[in-house]
């Protein structure tokens, strides 16, 4: 029973559909970055390296239960973007409540799990004495609230799917303010790390509430009940979501194996060194990475509609914007990672530390989550993502196998460059050749559109980045840190803005800004 469209989905060009879409996804994780640069040198300074150390290990645990996903929210939003194409609210319903039936059973699992897994942890990693218990609350009252958690998070895919990033990055603000100022004040007040977790937990799922909430607006077809759980459809969503499940449970093995590792053995304040950095360029991967969720959802939406030049171009474009607004980042902190981080942390020994992994983890993040994130993507939206599942398996066996003989012999810089050197050969070179060959297209002209122009760009902003730090903006103040970071930008931009962005897009960004917008577009003035 096929149906129009509901009366929120607005018709817009697909490439100014992409573009917004990507801007409404910034915000969201713009703020995540904004308050994590605020928030990340209270907990460090008001917790002291020992219990940050506890905070990032208990998450990367957690991060675990994942793998009971089994890949079934990529599917939910890859089912929804095709399912919504084709104006097929019966079959977008059964995706729905199939998923949904699926994680209410393992929601029940998570709740059996969670409080053994919260009595044996204290075995596995170096924790004080003194701080075991509060590390065993941890782990349990988060893990309880994973599973009511993993039951809504199927809105939070649907709306992907949908393409409504404006209100999934809406919420995901309010909950970064929430969550931060309830983190401020806990800190302030002298309260510790459960009342914190509590305060996480209780954002969280307001966010899912809220999720819920747009996607009934969005979808007023939406019916919840058993006469829509299908079996054939949780077999093709099963078909579908086990090459992700392989793929995300890779992904999650080499996100939190290092942690894991140096918290086993090397202990919870090498955790901390070990996971400043690394959070601290996964925040603003993250903010780049947003293109690549809407690439998943737009290269689906184009296969179903076989329309080849245009997905190549997706990928193209997707992958070369991600890593022009990654470059300033990384130029930046390549030229000022330890005055930042010295007068971020307020401790030597942390930035000593966390500044010598530092080159290491940009030459990936820059090179692999900026400038391919979107390649993977876009394989999970034609629907050829096996291979990019097995080679992530490769990867992840791999560097669990090094991290046991490296992490004891070298630390957390040997753990940094084995994640570096595998990230760089699987998801920056395996991954786009993949890419070419599903789309019949040069591997060299697929990479050389994607990094020579950002590349290109970043050069200049390099040299006036070191020249700056060797002269008169040495990074020793905050003023002359943002001095250095405000100039550096300036040129990278003035140079990535005619270099790197086409001019259809150059326009259309234009266009949206408040003062010379009617420049371009007259009849919105």
């Amino acid at each position: 029973m096929a149906q129009s469209p509901a009366p929120a989905q607005v018709v817009r060009p697909r490439s100014e559909r992409f573009v917004l879409n990507v801007l409404w996804s910034w915000t969201g994780v713009a703020a995540s970055f904004f308050t994590g640069f605020v928030i990340t040198p209270i907990l460090i300074r008001k917790l002291g390296p020992e219990h940050y150390g506890i905070w990032l290990q208990v998450f990367s645990i957690l991060d675990y239960f994942w793998f009971f996903d089994l890949g079934f929210n990529p599917a939910i939003a890859n089912f929804c973007a095709r399912f919504l194409a084709l104006n097929d609210d019966l079959k977008i319903n059964q995706v729905i409540n199939t998923a949904l039936f699926y994680f209410s059973m393992i929601a029940v699992a998570i709740w059996v799990t969670a409080p053994i897994l919260a009595i044996r942890a204290t075995r596995f990693f170096k924790v004080a004495e003194a701080d075991r218990h509060e590390f065993s609350t941890l782990i349990l009252i988060t893990g309880l609230s994973f599973g009511l958690q993993m039951m809504l998070h199927l809105f939070l895919s649907a709306l992907d799917g949908f393409q409504r990033f404006d209100l999934t990055s809406r919420v995901m603000v309010l909950q970064v303010a929430l969550r931060s100022a309830g983190y401020f004040i806990a800190l302030q007040l002298g309260y510790g790390l459960v009342p914190m977790a509590e305060i996480y937990i209780a954002a969280q799922l307001l966010g899912y509430a809220l999720n819920f909430m747009n996607f009934r607006r969005v979808f007023p077809q939406l019916s919840l009940g058993p006469q829509y759980v299908n079996r054939r459809m949780f077999a093709d969503i099963l078909r579908y979501g086990l090459k992700s499940f392989v793929a995300s449970s890779s992904t999650l093995a080499l996100s939190q194996s290092g942690t894991l590792a140096v918290g086993h053995y090397l202990g919870e304040v090498a955790v901390g060194y070990f996971g400043l950095p690394s959070r601290m360029l996964q925040q603003a991967a993250d903010v780049v990475s947003r293109i690549g969720m809407v690439t998943r959802s737009s290269a689906a939406e184009l296969s179903a509609t076989s329309k080849r030049e245009e997905t190549i171009a997706l990928g193209v474009y997707a992958n070369r914007y991600s890593l022009t607004l990654f470059m300033p980042v990384a130029v930046f902190l390549l030229a000022y990672g330890y005055p930042l981080l010295i007068r971020w942390v307020h401790n030597a020994a942390m930035a000593a530390a966390s500044a010598t992994l530092l080159p290491i983890f940009l030459l990936s993040y820059a090179l692999v989550l900026a400038g391919q994130f979107s390649s993977s993507s876009l394989l999970y939206g034609v629907g050829r993502h096996g291979g990019y599942a097995r080679g992530l398996v490769v990867e992840a066996v791999l560097y669990v196998a090094a991290l046991v003989w490296v992490v004891p012999r070298h630390g957390i810089l040997g753990a940094a460059w084995v994640s570096a050197v595998l990230m760089i050969a699987v998801r920056g070179i395996y991954t786009p050749w993949l890419v070419s060959r599903a789309l019949d297209y040069s591997f060299l002209a697929y990479m050389r559109r994607i990094y020579v122009r950002p590349l290109a760009a970043g050069a200049p902003a390099a040299a006036v980045a070191w020249a700056l730090r060797a002269s008169w903006l040495p990074g020793a103040t905050w003023a002359q840190l943002f001095a250095a970071g405000l100039l550096t930008s300036l040129v990278y931009a003035a140079l990535a803005l005619f270099i790197c962005v086409t001019p259809s897009h150059r326009s259309l960004l234009f266009s949206r800004l408040p003062v010379i917008g009617p420049l371009f577009h007259p009849r919105r003035a």
